[in-house]
């Protein structure tokens, strides 16, 4: 049986290179079990005729560099009010607005550029992608946020050392900058999810990025697949599941760590579709 894994894996290593790290999973563990079962090769056979052509489906969004430099997007733009806004425990702020005003500005100005550098292939990642409909929306927030931060430092300028003010000028002028900026890229945003959302693929999408399509009849054959085993073939299953993953490992398609994890899961979850 695992010699004919292996060499059945071997042959479609150029097709799941191609595919996503988990898609290949998937079809590599689907592909392993019809081998080391083969008596349900017909009736899966028979399946596939009846479902017809299907149109590829987008994968589900999966986290990947974007959402993390995302991330430090983020915690960039929010630092930009932990730095001067006052304390809501003791009242008073980090740092004052003579000393604080062009760290500001660099944090904004950076999250802004990451933002706009992210922004091409934002529609279809984890966090930010079309699918949330919210994108825009958390440019907004962070456009009026520091729009109140500019105007608590306006408020407190009396800080700012009349012989020395070009470092907390420039400060302001690049905190101001970075609002306009961002307060127009929220409607840039807004205007490519519209038009993102347009397409049917990513319409169907929940917030998680999941498809709400309909039921697939294959899908349907795999999920119901435990029941179609005897207790003697669901032991060769499994075997044909684990060697699937050192043949994966083998090949550089998944990493160590995610063999470690997929070993651990129940295969009849990974044949199901879900490898995550």
């Amino acid at each position: 049986m695992t010699t004919g894994v292996v060499a059945e894996l071997k042959d479609r290593i150029p097709d799941l290179r191609r595919r996503t790290r988990l898609d290949a999973v998937v079809e590599a563990s689907r592909a392993a079990l019809l081998v080391a079962v083969p008596r349900l090769r017909g009736d899966y056979d028979s399946v596939v005729r009846r479902a017809g052509p299907a149109p590829a489906r987008p994968s589900r969004p999966t986290w990947g560099v974007r959402d993390t430099v995302t991330v430090v997007a983020l915690l960039l733009g929010l630092l930009v009010a932990g730095l001067v806004l006052p304390s809501p425990r003791n009242g008073r702020p980090a740092l004052g607005v003579d000393t604080a005003a062009l760290w500001v500005g660099l944090c904004a100005v950076a999250a802004f550029a990451i933002f706009v550098a992210l922004e091409r292939g934002r529609r279809d990642t984890l966090l930010l992608g079309a699918h949330t409909r919210g994108a825009w929306r958390l440019f907004v927030v962070l456009a009026v946020v520091w729009a109140a931060v500019f105007v608590y430092m306006v408020l407190n300028g009396d800080d700012v050392d009349r012989f020395e003010p070009q470092a907390p000028i420039a400060g302001f002028v690049l905190l101001g900058l970075s609002v306009v900026g961002m307060a127009g890229l929220a409607i840039v945003a807004r205007r490519r999810d519209r038009v993102a959302l347009l397409d049917p693929a990513v319409a169907a999408k929940d917030e998680w990025g999941v498809s709400a399509g309909g039921d697939d009849p294959i899908d349907e054959w795999w999920a119901s697949l435990p029941t179609k085993l005897a207790p003697a073939e669901r032991s060769v299953a499994d075997r044909s599941y684990g060697t699937a993953i050192e043949v994966l490992e083998r090949e550089g398609i998944i990493r160590g760590g995610d063999a470690r994890r997929l070993r651990r899961k129940n295969p009849s979850v990974v044949w199901r579709g879900d490898a995550g």
